[in-house]
C-alpha cells in the first residue's frame, strides 16, 4: 500500500475527532466563563457587604445602611435577587463575652457594640452550562464591624 492510498483513507479522522472533542472544549470554555463572571459577583457582593458595615459602624440608621448596599449591589442585578439584612449585638458586659443581639437595629444600637449586615444574592449562569445548575447559586456575605 502507497503512502497516498494510505493518507486518503485518513482524510476524515481529524473532522470526527474535532467533533468529538468540541462539545466538552465548549463546555469547559462557558464553564470558565460562567464561573468567572460568578466570582466576580461574589467580590461586588463583599465589597458592598462592608461598605454598608462601614455606614453602619458609623452610626447610619437601619435605611441608610440598606440603601448604601443597594447602591453596592446594583451592578449585579435588581430586588429580587438581592436582599439585604442589618443586626446589632450590644456591647458585651465582660471583656471576653459577646454582646446579646439587640432587638431592633435602630433602637437597640449602641456604642461599643457590632453591627453585622449580610447580603444575599442569587446568581443565575449566562451559557448553556446553566443547564447543569437550574437552580443558580446562591451568595451570602456577611460583614461586621464595631460600631462607633
Amino acid at each position: 500500500m502507497s503512502f497516498r492510498a494510505r493518507h486518503r483513507g485518513e482524510r476524515g479522522s481529524a473532522a470526527v475527532e474535532f467533533a468529538l472533542i468540541l462539545p466538552i472544549f465548549m463546555i469547559f470554555l462557558f464553564g470558565i466563563i460562567d464561573f468567572g463572571y460568578m466570582i466576580n459577583r461574589g467580590s461586588i457582593i463583599n465589597n458592598a457587604a462592608r461598605d454598608a458595615a462601614r455606614e453602619a459602624s458609623l452610626n447610619g440608621t437601619k435605611l441608610q445602611v440598606e440603601t448604601v448596599a443597594k447602591n453596592g449591589t446594583a451592578q449585579v442585578g435588581s430586588a429580587p435577587n438581592v436582599t439585604v439584612s442589618v443586626t446589632c449585638r450590644k456591647p458585651p458586659v465582660l471583656p471576653a463575652a459577646v454582646g446579646a443581639p439587640c432587638s431592633a437595629y435602630d433602637t437597640d444600637k449602641a456604642s461599643g457594640g457590632t453591627a453585622t449586615v449580610t447580603i444575599a444574592y442569587t446568581h443565575k449562569m449566562l451559557t448553556p452550562v446553566g443547564v447543569f445548575f437550574p437552580g443558580g447559586f446562591n451568595l451570602t456575605r456577611t460583614a461586621e464591624m464595631r460600631i462607633e
